[in-house]
Formats: structure tokens, sequence, C-alpha cells
């Protein structure tokens, strides 16, 4: 998806910047495509030690989802729970 993302660029350097955005890529396949399990939990503990804060967690999901039509954190229930 050809996805531009409103990130705090001055918050993160260039590689937690290329990690948050392959996890929002992550997370938008799994709309049309079946995304191994581990490799998304693993990419969302990645994500959560880069942001280290629930608000930011909570305002990334709310972007995500004004974008694609997806959130983070009912993906991210929906495979802890299965």
């Amino acid at each position: 998806m050809n996805t531009e993302y409103k990130i705090d660029y001055d918050l993160f350097n260039a590689y937690e910047i290329i990690k948050i955005i392959e996890f929002f890529t992550l997370i938008e396949k799994t709309k049309t495509k079946k995304v191994n399990k581990q490799e998304l939990i693993t990419k969302y503990h990645e994500y959560q030690n880069i942001l280290r804060s629930k608000i930011l967690e909570k305002q990334y999901d709310k972007m995500l989802y004004e974008k694609s039509h997806i959130s983070i954190y009912k993906v991210m229930k929906s495979i802890m729970e299965s």
C-alpha cells in the first residue's frame, strides 16, 4: 500500500523509523494476506520497545486506522487470542 505515515520523525532515529514503517506495512498486509503470526508478534514487540509510550501507540493506531482502515490494536488482540 502506498501510504504516507504521520510519524514524529524528531522522536526517532532512522533505524527506529524503518522498524515502525515495517510494522505498519506488516499490519496493513493482514488486511489482504495471511501473515506469519510469530513475525507479527516479534515486529509488534520491536514497535512497542521503540515507542515506549501507550499514548503514542494509541495515536499511531488511530493514524493507521484513518489511513488504511485497519486497527493495530484489533489485529494484535486477535493474533494474541488465537
